[in-house]
């Protein structure tokens, strides 16, 4: 498996460990150590279940299998071996360049959240999860540092728009909006109240179930190649401007009411309207690269003992 020299930690992600408590043989067994720190076995398992969790969570809505998926987690296993000899290295670097984190940083990261919660439901042992803290704000303290002369110019950007144009074009469409109900009896009432004059938006927001109505129910602009039931689209791509289903639309959701606004062209977003994002996001680009090398030279250059077996 190739290496993937990126930190996966629980406050990037979101997500909880499902771990297990720490075992005394596995708290002293060694399975690696790093420039002569050592990395537990314990430390190894936490991670692992981290993998695992998230795997899950993202791709299979159900528990691994130890038979059925025996390849992918001896992959997630190798995969937190990589990760766990990085988190000591990452350690080791921000030692060497006095980057530090305080407690009262970590304290802060959990600011909002019930610990003593997460800790429960995680399995995990408070001074592993205050680690993972630890170990993300030192990467981009040491991220920070180390890509820190790393600008980008308004020539490159104009450059990096004009060999990526196609990410600066909005497609054509149509205007919609929608009041979304649960019975036609309901969607019947609205037009009802429509037909009389009452405002589509003001409607929106006092019936519909669909988050849209913070927005009068305004969807945005819609083409053939949206992402919408074909019961829906249809319908609402037939409209003219201004126009308003005139039955309930029936779908999977409930029943709409759709009204159409300004039909809008295609176009190229010009570069001095997206110049300050194409900047931050050729910059972040470069200092990514440039940070990813970092890792990969401190890593050839550690003295690195594999001890699992």
């Amino acid at each position: 498996m190739r290496k993937k020299y990126f930190i996966v930690l629980l406050l990037i992600l979101g997500f909880l460990v499902s771990g297990c408590n720490t075992d005394s043989k596995a708290e002293a067994k060694v399975v690696a150590e790093v420039n002569g720190d050592k990395v537990t076995q314990t430390e190894l398992d936490q991670h692992v279940n981290l993998l695992k969790f998230i795997y899950e969570t993202q791709f299979m809505g159900s528990k691994l299998d130890e038979s059925k998926d025996k390849e992918i987690i001896e992959q997630l296993k190798e995969q937190a071996y990589q990760e766990v000899v990085l988190q000591k290295l990452l350690l080791q670097e921000a030692e060497k360049q006095d980057i530090k984190v305080e407690e009262s940083e970590i304290n802060d990261s959990l600011q909002g959240q019930d610990l003593e919660a997460i800790l429960k439901d995680s399995g995990m042992e408070e001074k592993y999860f205050r680690q993972e803290m630890k170990t993300q704000i030192l990467y981009w303290k040491l991220r920070d540092k180390v890509t820190s002369d790393i600008k980008v110019t308004e020539e490159e950007a104009q450059q990096y728009y004009y060999d990526n144009i196609s990410q600066y074009t909005e497609p054509g469409g149509i205007q919609i909006a929608h009041i979304l109900v649960k019975t036609e009896k309901e969607a019947r009432n609205i037009l009802a109240q429509l037909n009389k004059g009452v405002d589509f938006a003001e409607l929106a927001r006092e019936y519909s179930e669909c988050p849209s109505k913070e927005q009068g129910g305004d969807l945005g602009i819609i083409n053939e190649d949206s992402n919408f039931v074909a019961e829906f689209k249809e319908p609402a791509l037939k409209l003219k401007p201004g126009q308003t289903t005139q039955d309930p639309v029936k779908t999977e959701f409930g029943y709409h009411i759709i009204k159409a606004g300004e039909k809008v062209e295609s176009r190229t977003i010009p570069f001095s309207e997206v110049k300050n994002s194409v900047l931050t996001d050729l910059e972040n680009q470069k200092k990514d690269k440039a940070f990813q090398d970092y890792l990969n030279d401190i890593s050839d250059k550690a003295d690195i003992k594999d001890m699992r077996k």
